[in-house]
């Protein structure tokens, strides 16, 4: 895999970290705040009826608060660590894919997500012909599939509507034997 591919996907993971636990912290500060203004009016309550105290009036249990390790250990089991070199995306972009060109070994098994970030044509097709792979590309949105070539050779990418093209080379999986000097033999 690339390195632009390999910064694709780890600036990609990055965001989606920060989004997760910016979200989690959000959520768990306002699940903090809505408790205590329940609590806050269950007491109001109770006051307001203490001269005859009902006979069906539950107290509410003690709600505990997570602690950062228990936070810390949640995300630990939501983000598993994945094989980056297992992992492929293509940008759908105005200047046509990147990259334009994809390498691969035969055999494998590989998850390609694409994104459409083309501005001018926010609702396009990604077709991938060789591996009957079709999909339409709205602004943003990752489609994510998977291949498994069997077939060494070049094969094509392509957006029909811009007209762009990528390559797909899928290389043997086992390194071949070293040819030998014509005057060798």
């Amino acid at each position: 895999m690339n390195t632009v591919n390999f910064k694709i996907v780890k600036s990609f993971i990055r965001s989606f970290l920060f989004s997760f636990c910016f979200f989690a912290q959000v959520k768990v500060h306002a699940f903090d705040i809505d408790l205590s203004r329940r609590a806050n009016e269950i007491k109001d309550i109770t006051s307001i009826k203490s001269s005859a105290p009902p006979q069906d009036a539950v107290t509410p249990a003690p709600v505990e608060k997570p602690t950062d390790s228990e936070i810390m250990q949640a995300l630990k089991n939501v983000v598993m660590p994945v094989d980056a070199s297992k992992e492929i995306v293509i940008l759908q972009t105005e200047n046509g894919f990147v990259p334009s060109m994809v390498q691969v070994k035969k055999g494998e098994v590989y998850k390609i997500h694409v994104v459409n970030l083309n501005m001018k044509e926010k609702n396009v097709s990604f077709l991938m012909d060789a591996f009957t792979q079709s999909y339409n590309t709205v602004y943003g949105t990752p489609k994510t599939f998977t291949i498994e070539p069997k077939v060494e050779g070049v094969f094509s990418y392509q957006c029909p509507e811009t007209g762009v093209q990528g390559k797909l080379v899928v290389i043997p999986d086992a390194p071949t034997t070293k040819r030998k000097v014509a005057s060798d033999e």
